[in-house]
């Protein structure tokens, strides 16, 4: 990595944490200037404005929990207990999720709509390949014989998805994890009622 990169990655870095806790209207450049600890001459010495910063800071906070996740579910081997370690994690690190202001995809689909078209489609993106992964795995599982073959692999990700996120919205806005936990258990429920042989 060469210096201009290794700058740019710093700046992502420290400016990441601040999109994801105050949104992409929410943050100023004074806020950046100060996080960074750079001049703004010198920020946009390496991004050309904060629309650019931005989309690098939502794909850095995403990208950051997908690593995460990654090592839990390669470390299964069944692919049930991938799709309960998968939807573990969100309320294993609910408290440093919220500490980091909250689940990226969640916030910047709020904060980029109607706002921000490129960050809106970043999220769809995102959203997109999340949706895929559960579905490939749900796939593997009926190839492999450890999940109904009845399971329709794109519907199970919909809902998978949409119970960690509405989850985290309502542990978020009431302030207890109750919410996210009885949707995970749902989950967990859900996988081994209807998916595991």
């Amino acid at each position: 990595m060469g210096k201009a990169e290794e700058t740019r990655q710093y700046i992502i870095e420290r400016a990441a944490p601040i999109f994801n806790k105050f949104g992409y209207e929410g943050t100023s450049m004074s806020q950046l200037v100060t996080a960074i600890g750079m001049t703004k001459g010198a920020i946009y010495g390496n991004f050309k404005d904060k629309d650019e910063i931005s989309l690098a800071a939502f794909e850095h906070n995403f990208g950051n929990i997908a690593k995460q996740i990654e090592q839990r579910v390669r470390a299964k081997e069944n692919t049930c207990d991938k799709l309960i370690a998968f939807a573990n994690f969100y309320l294993d690190e609910f408290a440093e999720i919220s500490q980091q202001g909250g689940c990226p995809l969640l916030n910047a689909a709020i904060d980029s709509d109607n706002t921000h078209q490129p960050l809106k489609e970043k999220v769809a993106q995102a959203l997109e390949g999340w949706l895929n992964t559960i579905a490939r795995i749900v796939h593997s599982g009926i190839k492999k014989g450890q999940i109904n073959r009845q399971v329709k692999p794109e519907q199970i990700a919909t809902v998978f998805v949409s119970l960690i996120e509405g989850g985290i919205m309502l542990s978020r806005a009431s302030g207890n994890t109750i919410h996210l936990s009885r949707n995970i258990d749902h989950i967990i429920h859900m996988v081994n009622q209807e998916l595991r042989l």
